[in-house]
């Protein structure tokens, strides 16, 4: 029972790393005129949703990497379907540089 538990909490724990980085938009939801906050709501409902469907169908699958690579394609096809996009988040910009010693 523990080990089910375990692998469980693994694969949810992969595919949740997986999305993470991701930045997702609904032109249909901002269309719409949904403000921000209520737009993350229905976007972590559905990322919810799709992450259990995701886990459901992929949990059959003996070899650990073919389940993974599933679990993400079927994820990323359901939030697809519910109108979402995704990107990659833009690269951080570096801190401010310290200021050079000058020589005077």
């Amino acid at each position: 029972m523990a080990r089910a538990l375990s692998f469980v909490l693994l694969l949810c724990i992969a595919s949740a790393y997986a999305q993470r980085n991701d930045v997702w938009s609904n032109p249909a939801l901002a269309g719409r005129g949904l403000s921000p906050g209520e737009q993350q709501l229905v976007l972590r409902q559905d990322m919810s949703a799709c992450h259990g469907v995701a886990f459901e169908r992929a949990n059959g699958v003996p070899d650990e990497e073919k389940r993974k690579a599933l679990g993400i394609a079927l994820f990323k096809q359901c939030m697809s379907e519910k109108g979402w996009h995704a990107r990659e988040a833009a690269p951080r910009k570096p801190g401010p540089r310290a200021p050079r010693e000058t020589a005077t």
